[in-house]
């Protein structure tokens, strides 16, 4: 055997595949048939291959931060992308982003194509992976995860403080004499992830018991688009008798919510209150004036570029930062209408 150390490359060669091939094999990648896995291992083991934990720190800088986002059309995930870019500017870095679509809980298939393009941080904005998949990918690439509250040994988490945001929003609603106030919500049951709209239902729930609005619980799950949220209020109204106020888990779904109620003729707020939340950037065109819980989606971008690139210099201890939400009020919310017969 020769006492040189057997490649990657060399693996490659000898199971007759690709180096990305290999690569998936090692990191355990979804899209490996068992059949080029079985070449693979049986190659790493007649060479004695053995990967190199420091091999990605040794190679040429790619000089590339990565940021993997839902492919959802939503401002939200915009801000965050103009915050990274902020960050990243005016150095050597650039951003590259991949948007993932049909994830699972064992796999990310927007952080495995930008592990595959060999960049030197990854900023993941709202994975519903599990969170063991999540901190093992973090601990062979510096890892930053944007709005989800699950923590990790190896990553870093960019998250807003959603509880007491919901609380905002809900105090406001009350204040103004509202006692129906119904919640939508994006169905994030079953994943088993702590997302940010599983925090803002517990928000809402909370601040309703501490007022005294209990008995006025009510919480509808729909998919996290304008037009889920749209046809889920339109059920909602012509189902009988309507909340004097909704809360909307996101400016996106509030834009649906405020649809559904102009094609039915009602009046915001006379008739109906909708809140939003993230503050984007159409909630205060005057058209929309929508009142929204601002949650400063480009400065979260910035401080997860900055956590990336505090990663990439060598920080390997986890770090946490938190944003202060605020209530935005504007034209969308008004004083409680008499309830409707």
């Amino acid at each position: 055997m020769s006492s040189t150390r057997p490649t990657i490359s060399d693996v490659a060669t000898a199971a007759g595949v690709s180096r990305a091939a290999v690569s998936k094999v090692l990191r355990d990648a979804y899209g490996v048939s068992p059949r080029m896995r079985e070449r693979v291992e049986q190659a790493i083991a007649e060479l004695g291959y053995r990967p190199r934990e420091a091999a990605r720190a040794m190679r040429t800088s790619t000089r590339t931060i990565g940021v993997a986002v839902p492919l959802l059309r939503g401002q939200f995930f915009a801000d965050i992308l103009d915050g990274v870019y902020e960050a990243l500017d005016s150095g050597p870095y650039r951003m590259l982003v991949s948007p993932f679509d049909h994830e699972s809980d064992e796999r990310n298939p927007g952080m495995e194509a930008l592990w595959d393009r060999e960049v030197e941080a990854l900023i993941v904005v709202s994975p519903k992976v599990r969170t063991a998949w999540l901190d093992d990918f973090a601990r062979r690439l510096p890892t930053v995860v944007v709005a989800r509250h699950d923590p990790g040994d190896h990553y870093d988490r960019v998250v807003d403080d959603d509880r007491a945001g919901a609380a905002l929003a809900v105090e406001h609603l009350a204040g103004l004499g509202h006692r129906r106030i119904m919640h939508l919500s994006h169905d994030v049951t079953g994943t088993g992830v702590l997302s940010p709209h599983a925090v803002r239902e517990a928000g809402y729930r909370e601040a309703m018991e501490r007022l005294g609005l209990g008995a006025h619980v009510e919480v509808v799950r729909c998919g996290g688009s304008e037009a889920a949220t749209w046809e889920a209020t339109g059920a909602l109204l012509d189902g009988g008798e309507r909340p004097t106020a909704l809360f909307v888990g996101s400016d996106q779904g509030a834009f649906g919510s405020l649809r559904a109620l102009a094609e039915r003729g009602l009046r915001v707020p006379e008739d109906v209150s909708v809140a939003g939340y993230d503050d984007t950037q159409f909630a205060s065109h005057p058209r929309f004036s929508l009142t929204t819980v601002a949650q400063y989606g480009v400065t979260m971008g910035r401080v997860a570029a900055e956590f990336a690139l505090e990663r990439v210099e060598g920080r390997t201890d986890s770090r946490e930062w938190v944003s202060r939400p605020t209530l935005i009020a504007r034209q969308s919310t008004g004083p409680r209408a008499e309830p409707a017969l």
